[in-house]
């Protein structure tokens, strides 16, 4: 006679909400992911994933009725909405949560990005300097690189 396994069920995952989540911002009502390009000169994009072509067509609408410029890829996986940077500055100068958001960001790619990361970063705080809170100027000085000078720029007002 066969014994049956008996399984218990996994417990559920916990929900994450965006806050909680470095990189992760809440756009139009939409989750969407903050990522550095390398492009002429590097972006920061915010993406929106999906695998149905529904959802990204509602999403794109759900972006443009809250006045973004939305744009659609084809990923191997599924599709991407993303908006450029030019909306996120647009969005963070209104929103203060997402200007936190992507300035613990855009400091994390600092300290723990990888070396064309940490250039892209740098170059867009020092572009914008609303994203240069207290906060930020504390987690750049503890930086290990500080002491070199390479963020010296950054911590004066």
């Amino acid at each position: 006679m066969r014994q049956h396994k008996t399984t218990t069920k996994p417990e559920p995952k916990k929900l994450t909400t965006p806050h909680m989540k470095p990189g992760i911002v809440a756009v139009a009502g939409l989750i969407m992911h903050l990522r550095l390009v390398s492009g002429r000169g590097g972006s920061l994009l915010a993406e929106y994933y999906t695998k149905d072509i529904k959802k990204a067509l509602e999403a794109i609408d759900k972006l443009k009725t809250a006045g973004f410029r939305p744009n659609i890829i084809k990923s191997s996986a599924g599709y991407v909405v993303y908006i450029s940077t030019t909306d996120l500055l647009k969005l963070s100068e209104e929103d203060e949560t997402i200007r936190k958001a992507i300035a613990l960001y855009l400091t994390e790619k600092v300290k723990n990005g990888t070396p064309r990361q940490r250039e892209i970063a740098e170059k867009i705080l020092k572009r914008h300097p609303f994203f240069q809170p207290l906060n930020v100027f504390l987690l750049l000085q503890s930086c290990h690189r500080c002491e070199s000078g390479t963020y010296a720029e950054l911590a004066r007002p």
